[in-house]
């Protein structure tokens, strides 16, 4: 019976998601210049398809075949040259220099689907700090003409989670970073200025862990614990988006506690008739700070949850 009740709610999802994506093959990426999401508006963005792709992966559902496909050829078209991604795609008049976080989760799902695009490891590997931890611009001397403002502000900031995305695509245990992101997690550190949450970091971190960088596991209990002090009363751990996020942290580091099930219940609660789930920020960026998520990623990693929850069923 609950089997039956999760897969049709991922259906009910995958419908939302089959009639928002656009024609071009992006899913919606929304800013706003407050933490609600009130008054919203569209920002082109390849970031979030990448996110959706992964939370759809494992699904056979004809529908996801053909999203799935769309969104590939859209990210495609956004490639430049040496396997380059930009916050901000050429349908958007604003330009932010490349930067890893884009380039290391798109490469991720291309890789997963089994995508040829141009080779950018040696690139992603060469833009280190001389404590070898991965820098979040690839500033040449072209963006460093046209960004000089906001390469001044944030060219030697390390973030604790684009580090993490970029292990997430590499597939290794890197001792520097590994250690780095361990550390500010052990000692309750702040670590990412584009992720505030840290719930966030805990799903990035446990992502990456999932697909092979065991050595991110090291503060596994930790993270667990302290997901599990988010949870409310009444199965939430914040919006449905930190939900869903606490939720895959959850099942990425294999726990299986009755906190599971209040939460999915809560999720189920929480569909919206079209199928979708609400809006809320993911993270901050790019410079001057807004706040983006969408209906579309929240909906694809409930989705993900969902998915998870129903392989033990």
């Amino acid at each position: 019976m609950l089997k039956n009740i999760i897969e049709n709610s991922i259906n009910r999802a995958v419908d939302f998601l089959y009639q928002n994506q656009l024609p071009w093959g992006e899913f919606k990426t929304l800013a706003c210049w407050n933490p609600f999401m009130w008054g919203s508006y569209f920002d082109s963005s390849p970031f979030i398809t990448s996110f959706v792709l992964y939370s759809l992966k494992d699904l056979e559902q004809k529908k996801v075949k053909i999203m799935t496909e769309k969104a590939i050829s859209f990210l495609l078209e956004e490639q430049e040259k040496g396997g380059l991604w930009r916050f901000w795609t050429s349908r958007n008049k604003k330009r932010v220099p490349p930067d890893l976080d884009d380039i290391s989760t798109i490469s991720f799902v291309l890789k997963l689907n089994q995508v040829s695009f141009d080779n950018n490891l040696q690139l992603i590997l060469n833009n280190r700090n001389k404590d070898n931890l991965f820098l979040t611009f690839i500033i040449n001397k072209e963006e460093k003409y046209h960004f000089s403002q906001l390469i001044d502000k944030f060219k030697d900031y390390i973030d604790c989670v684009v580090n993490a995305n970029v292990l997430l695509y590499l597939g290794q245990n890197d001792p520097w970073v590994s250690s780095f992101i361990n550390q500010a997690i052990r000692l309750d550190q702040p670590c990412s200025i584009y992720y505030p949450k840290k719930l966030a970091l805990f799903y990035m971190v446990s992502r990456a862990f999932k697909n092979n960088v065991t050595s991110l596991g090291e503060n596994k209990e930790l993270i667990i614990k302290s997901t599990l002090s988010y949870q409310k009363e009444n199965g939430s751990f914040g919006s449905d988006l930190d939900t869903a996020l606490a939720l895959n942290t959850l099942f990425n580091f294999d726990y299986s506690g009755k906190e599971i099930d209040l939460g999915i219940n809560y999720l189920l609660k929480r569909q919206s008739a079209n199928g979708s789930w609400k809006k809320s920020f993911l993270f901050l960026g790019p410079f001057p700070w807004r706040y983006y998520g969408s209906e579309e990623l929240t909906t694809a990693l409930v989705i993900e949850a969902m998915k998870n929850y129903g392989k033990n069923l």
